[in-house]
């Protein structure tokens, strides 16, 4: 009668018969040394003590560490950030999808705003031509889409 694997599989498990032995220290420490190069251990330390330093360090300036990229409030500026508010008006992120006429002073970038449209622009007063390149997100003003930053 022929079996198939299922079949055996189940037959030595009801049977409570297993071939694997279990380990023994020799067979352990085997298995934790396999793979490590020769210097692995002394990089591991050395890794430890420079997080160790690093975490030293950041606590003596008074770094902290935060999940939001903001900086501390004892580093804001409230007032001045309201004021360039009021100065500048809000950029939209658009992508610079392709140069027309790379080289010359009528060049024009050819930018995507998601949601929106496809657009021919030109540049701002404070964006040189060689800060714009294929395929990058750029800042644009919300009315004539001119590019602003790159």
């Amino acid at each position: 009668v022929r079996r198939t694997m299922g079949e055996e599989k189940g037959k030595d498990e009801k049977s409570g018969e297993s071939d694997a032995r279990p380990l023994d220290a020799g067979d352990i420490a085997l298995l934790k040394t396999y793979g490590l190069g020769p210097y692995a251990t002394i990089v591991k330390k050395l890794e430890d003590e420079i997080k160790a330093q690093a975490a030293k360090v950041d606590e003596l300036c008074g770094i902290k560490e935060s999940d939001t990229g903001l900086a501390p409030p004892a580093h804001w500026d409230l007032v001045a950030d309201k004021q360039l508010m009021q100065e500048e008006q809000p950029l939209q992120v658009a992508r610079c999808t392709k140069i027309l006429d790379p080289g010359t002073d009528d060049a024009k970038y050819m930018i995507n705003v998601k949601q929106i449209a496809k657009y021919v622009v030109g540049l701002g007063e404070r964006v040189a031509p060689a800060d714009i390149e294929e395929g990058m997100r750029v800042g644009v003003e919300r009315n004539k889409y001119n590019i602003q930053i790159p």
